[in-house]
């Protein structure tokens, strides 16, 4: 079972087999937020969470490579969970390019209603057209985004844009004022509106209002050429950069999703292993245990019933109430152990301790801890008394387990007995705590378990 502090160790496969540790999360808040994000990205996939409160539906699992270098993910990791649940980066542009659209919009109809009360226009009649079509634009354009956003970049909205922008060009030539630009910066607008569409939409309003510029030039218009050049190099220059600067947002937002989808099968996973870890340590902790003892007294009828029966009770308890009885605290949850393992193994635990610290997901690795080191004690030491001290002090617990028996070599221990590696130390390590094992062959072992409950 993930315990609700505990710190999951987040692996991630590399090529070749190897393993690559990217960083560390709190264990059932990380799984948590990891399923639920990765659920609201992918119904349809089932996303596996064990722990604590876990939110309805998120129960399921999921196998996914790691798309790009760990060391990189891990970096960019804390910088991308704040940005999650962000607005999509495509509906952002959407709403820019709406409102770059009404600001042109409204600019140009500022202009040309400037130029119609200055009376010098000769033709003012284009004037008119060209400001009621840029009214009448914006609020279509408004209203079609209400409904829909994506209207914004349509093709047949940009196609207007591109129009209209065009119908702009000349309309003061049209108008009879030559020298009064009044349709401001919305081509320009309209050449980066067309960007968000796609490659192919920016490409032809740069050449459309490109050659439109062009052909506004009179023969022998010097200043003219040079005004139409400028405005040829602005939309062609213009393009080029709306897309280049569009195509790197999208491609660091197809990153940023990644890396985020990564990171939560990554945990997802860390997670999984956990638990597969916890599982296989309570059972060697438990049930294997309580074989072996049944398997040294198969000529007990009584007493095997007995211990078939408290370890029934023992499985039923930590399958369906989520753990063991460990009292209040660790105090009470050591004489709880001690009394256990003497009735068991008939050895003497005594159990001294000082000051005490409140039941917790910590303390109860802990207490585990303590119970496999206590057993292996009276299993394998060949003395008849335990000495187990405790003390709380200073935001830490400490607790030394000691035996005057034959001791042994721990680098000699084989890496496939778990008593030690996985009942003792894993469980310690995986809660931020440490185990030293302090022992010798033919003078006793201390274990030292120390944690911040």
């Amino acid at each position: 079972m993930v315990s609700a502090g505990a710190v999951v160790e987040v692996v991630v496969e590399v090529g070749g087999g190897g393993e690559v540790v990217v960083g560390s999360v709190v264990g059932v808040h990380a799984a948590t937020t990891s399923a639920e994000a990765a659920t609201r990205r992918s119904p349809g996939r089932r996303i596996r969470c064990t722990g604590g409160s876990v939110p309805p539906g998120s129960v399921g699992s999921t196998e996914v490579l790691i798309p790009q270098d760990p060391n990189t993910l891990h970096r960019r990791a804390s910088i991308l969970d704040r940005l999650a649940d962000g607005d999509d980066l495509e509906v952002a542009f959407r709403r820019i390019a709406l409102g770059a659209r009404l600001v042109g919009l409204g600019w140009m109809t500022v202009l040309v209603v400037l130029a119609l009360a200055s009376g010098t226009l000769v033709r003012p009649v284009h004037g008119w057209i060209l400001g009621g079509a840029a009214v009448a634009w914006g609020l279509a354009s408004l209203a079609g985004a209400r409904r829909r956003l994506d209207v914004v970049t349509a093709r047949g909205s940009v196609t207007v844009d591109i129009v209209l922008a065009g119908y702009a060009l000349f309309a003061p030539r049209l108008a009879g004022a030559p020298d009064q630009l009044f349709y401001g910066g919305y081509p320009l607008i309209v050449v980066a509106v067309a960007a968000v569409r796609s490659r192919k939409a920016v490409t032809a309003a740069a050449a459309v209002l490109s050659g439109l510029s062009l052909a506004r030039l009179a023969v022998g218009d010097v200043a003219g050429v040079v005004e139409a050049a400028s405005q040829v190099i602005t939309y062609t220059v213009g393009a080029a950069i709306f897309w280049w600067v569009l195509e790197v947002l999208r491609r660091s937002e197809g990153e940023r999703r990644a890396a985020l989808e990564a990171v939560a099968d990554a945990r997802a996973r860390a997670a999984r292993a956990e638990e597969r870890a916890e599982v296989a340590t309570h059972l060697h902790d438990s049930v294997l245990q309580t074989l072996a003892l049944i398997q040294r007294r198969a000529a007990d009828a009584e007493e095997v019933a007995a211990l078939a029966r408290s370890q029934e009770r023992e499985l039923r308890r930590w399958l369906f109430e989520g753990g063991s009885a460990s009292g209040d605290g660790l105090a009470e949850g050591l004489r709880a152990i001690g009394a256990e393992i003497e009735d068991r193994h008939r050895v003497r635990v005594e159990v001294v301790t000082v000051g005490d610290a409140p039941f917790s997901p910590t303390v109860a690795a802990l207490l585990a801890a303590t119970r496999e080191a206590i057993v292996n004690a009276a299993r394998h030491s060949g003395e008849q008394e335990v000495a187990v001290f405790a003390e709380v002090a200073e935001g830490r617990a400490t607790v030394y387990v000691r035996d005057r028996g034959r001791g042994f070599d721990p680098a000699s221990v084989p890496a496939d007995r778990r008593g030690l590696a996985e009942s003792i130390v894993g469980r310690i390590e995986r809660v931020g705590g440490r185990v030293e094992v302090i022992s010798t062959p033919g003078r006793g072992t201390e274990v030292r378990l120390e944690v911040s409950p």
